[in-house]
């Protein structure tokens, strides 16, 4: 099967949590060790891909710049910041009105995302739900509305972001739930999508977490029922051990492994054309 216009919606091209982590393995900088990789994905019918760092992980526009101009590829921007404890220094002494004003100048400079914006294991801590709130406030206040990437700690605290986001007017129809198949759960992924919201399976290859089998198996439940439109699918590659010269997956793994395990499960090649190259494009108005 070949597809020519997908896109990853959800990778880091530059990410940093060595200090949360306190592991070196934890900086990632694809520009500098997997142009190659990058290149590879293009040529295999990669568009775009979306980079989910922010404030406070390691962002750096101007490689991303660098990485379209060497690669073909569309690098869509995003603003906001993590998680605990993956916050910058600076957060705690700005206001909710500030982080929003910060966000939204960054939307203002062509960041089409907010995100990703992350709650940790099983809560929402104080200064998760600041920046969940900043994020509503610049979500509101952009003039063209962006989509709002989350981080879900292992599938955790989903059905709760959905809910806040409801309570600040949000249309789920922009908002992105990240890494739930993480929770090993069909029944809460099936509530997510009955909801209105999107759902990526963006941990594709972190087969330590959830096999790959389950992920799929995941996927065909939720086209059968009828949510193929608001499903999304990427790596989230991370570390340096993630990539294929150092003995990881490697960013093609998506597309060279993991659609055939799709198509063995009689998923139709239509449905996986629709959840790789057009639903991002629809839930951003490109």
């Amino acid at each position: 099967m070949k597809l020519d216009n997908i896109t990853y919606s959800h990778e880091h091209m530059v990410i940093d949590l060595t200090k949360g982590k306190n592991d070196p393995d934890c900086y990632l900088n694809l520009y500098q060790f997997a142009l190659d990789e990058l290149k590879e994905i293009k040529s295999k019918g990669v568009k775009r891909i979306v980079d989910c760092s922010n404030h406070g992980i390691g962002v750096d526009w101007q490689i991303n710049q660098k990485i379209q101009q060497e690669t073909g590829l569309t690098i869509i921007n995003s603003t906001g910041c993590y998680k605990d404890p993956f916050l910058p220094q600076w957060f705690d002494d700005k206001s909710v009105e500030q982080l929003a004003e910060l966000f939204l100048s960054d939307l203002n400079k062509g960041a089409r995302v907010i995100g990703e914006i992350g709650t940790s294991k099983d809560k929402m801590t104080e200064n998760e739900k600041k920046l969940f709130e900043a994020s509503c406030l610049a979500y509101h206040k952009a003039e063209v509305k962006p989509v709002i990437i989350t981080h879900t700690t292992l599938g955790s605290f989903a059905l709760q972001q959905v809910q806040f986001f409801k309570e600040h007017d949000v249309d789920l129809h922009k908002v992105i739930i990240s890494h739930t198949a993480l929770a090993n759960n069909i029944e809460m992924i099936l509530e997510l999508l009955k909801q209105g919201v999107n759902i990526a399976f963006d941990t594709i290859g972190k087969k330590k977490y959830l096999p790959d089998e389950t992920r799929a198996h995941f996927i065909k439940e939720a086209i059968d029922n009828g949510y193929r439109d608001q499903l999304l699918m990427s790596m989230d590659l991370t570390r340096q051990s993630h990539l294929k010269k150092n003995g990881g997956v490697g960013l093609s793994y998506l597309i060279d492994c993991f659609i055939p395990e799709l198509l063995k499960l009689s998923v139709k090649e239509s449905d996986i054309e629709t959840i790789t190259c057009c639903n991002f494009e629809r839930i951003l108005n490109l």
